[in-house]
């Protein structure tokens, strides 16, 4: 099997890119069998996420670092617990996306908004809990447990209040596909929140 890093770098720099991640964290993972490669920590404040494919960190499922000069990132545990959980996901996209941050700002679930979305659903929140814990963990999977069976056909994922989203695919490029149809959702029904105010105000 082909490393993963290369492509993994290159998905997180495009989410960037994309305003899907943001200087401020998140973090991206893909599990090939026993082992898990993680975007490092500080990958957005100090790498403006320019990860390059040795700093990624490579660990097992219990977190024990193998390989990569980079430090883990602090919502490990929560990358490996959606990993223990679910053995069909391949990838974690954990991201703090322009658009899916109003909605956890204002602790809204996010609904589809057209064909694009509607096979995911109305996308949960979590518990509200203290990030970077084993709490957080928990709530996470948790959250997407109800959804669990789909991530045969496709990506699930949930909201946390106050934080950002995790998008769990059966690979990287599902996850990032689903978390830009996500953010595309959010912006839809933000605008049409406002156009919809504009209107009423023109009646």
């Amino acid at each position: 099997m082909s490393d993963p890093r290369p492509h993994l770098c290159e998905i997180a720099q495009l989410a960037y890119d994309r305003r899907l991640l943001d200087s401020a964290g998140g973090n991206f993972s893909v599990r090939v069998q026993e082992r898990v490669f993680c975007t490092p920590r500080y990958s957005g404040s100090r790498r403006q996420w320019q990860v390059r494919p040795e700093e990624v960190v490579v660990m097992d499922l219990q977190g024990r670092q193998s390989e990569g000069s980079g430090e883990l990132s602090r919502e490990t545990k929560m990358h490996l617990a959606v990993y223990r959980a679910f053995p069909e996901a391949g990838a974690v996209c954990h991201a703090h996306s322009l658009n899916i941050l109003v909605f956890a700002n204002m602790r809204r679930p996010i609904p589809p908004t057209s064909e694009q979305t509607e096979k995911y659903g109305t996308i949960p929140l979590t518990e509200e809990v203290p990030a970077h814990s084993e709490a957080l963990a928990d709530a996470v999977v948790k959250a997407l447990q109800p959804s669990g069976h789909l991530l045969a056909k496709h990506a699930i994922a949930c909201l946390i209040p106050y934080h950002g989203v995790v998008v769990v695919g059966r690979n990287l490029d599902d996850a990032f596909d689903a978390l830009e149809r996500i953010d595309g959702s959010c912006y839809i029904l933000a605008m049409r929140a406002a156009l919809e105010n504009s209107l009423n105000r023109e009646r």
